[in-house]
């Protein structure tokens, strides 16, 4: 018995040498990859994140590769985007077999079969899903909501100070921008202009505030916030002359008249004009 099994072990050494002498890519001989079943069907609404799922066993130092079936060349290789499309991602947390595909703001154009493969020398293993994007309710697209807040009267020498607030749909938008007479603002300590961001995830927010320290007449005008999810609104502020006041000059006009009225005897008394620049009367008893 104990023959039997030296025998077995032999042929297998033998076996493994000469398949590692054949094949130079097994020198390490691991084990073949294989892909752990995962949804093959996906279905997205327009401006969704699409996020495809793929899982692999035994990859040792081979690469997992996406690439859309309609496409001759492969969208990403290991965690590196092959596209010019910053949509385009992959998810590997470290440490796991998941090599996920990320599409940011999906489109319909996206719709079709994609491929998550293993490529050697050896065999090319394919994992295909299906993804579907259908168009965006209309319903839905009240969610999305942006506005900016904030005084649209300042006077010269005071602070501006407006507040950009945009809601996305699924998630906060990634970006949110500022421009006034079509040119992008950012914080400039020079010319005292200080710009912030804060985003929550929990109500899909992302905030922005525009403060211009010392506001010139030269920063008068419509002041735009856009997102990168497309959503824009405006405020148009004016900076006022606060150096020119409008003084309401009261101006005392005296006429003086000469009283022609005489004097009246009555049994009550004496009527006399006693303030001819006035007009003035009093009785006098």
């Amino acid at each position: 018995m104990e023959d039997t099994v030296t025998l077995v072990y032999i042929l297998a050494i033998s076996f493994v040498a000469a398949l590692r002498e054949s094949h130079p890519d097994l020198k390490d001989f691991d084990p073949i990859p294989r892909f752990v079943a995962k949804q093959t069907e996906y279905s997205f609404e327009a401006g969704e994140l699409a996020v495809l799922k793929c899982e692999v066993e035994n990859l040792g130092n081979k690469k997992v590769g996406w690439r859309k079936a309609s496409a001759r060349g492969p969208l990403t290789i290991g965690t590196m985007t092959f596209v010019q499309d910053s949509r385009v991602t992959v998810e590997h947390p470290p440490g796991t077999n998941k090599w996920n595909l990320i599409i940011k703001h999906v489109k319909p154009s996206d719709t079709g079969v994609y491929e998550c493969q293993v490529s050697s020398s050896v065999r090319h293993l394919r994992y295909h899903v299906l993804l579907q994007v259908r168009e965006a309710d209309t319903k839905k697209k009240k969610d999305l909501d942006i506005v900016i807040t904030g005084d649209p009267f300042v006077d010269k020498g005071e602070v501006i100070k407006l507040t950009c607030n945009a809601t996305g749909r699924e998630y906060p938008p990634e970006e949110l921008d500022w421009f006034k007479n079509g040119n992008k603002m950012e914080t400039n300590f020079a010319k005292k202009i200080y710009i912030r961001k804060m985003v929550s995830i929990n109500s899909k927010t992302i905030i922005s505030v525009l403060n211009i320290k010392k506001a010139d007449l030269d920063d008068a005008g419509t002041y735009v916030c856009r997102t990168s999810d497309k959503q824009v609104t405006s405020k148009k502020v004016e900076v006022l002359n606060a150096d020119t006041y409008n003084v309401r000059r009261v101006q005392e006009i005296v006429v003086c008249v000469t009283p022609w009225i005489p004097a009246v005897e009555s049994s009550v008394g004496r009527c006399d004009v006693m303030d001819s620049c006035s007009g003035m009367f009093c009785w006098k008893m």
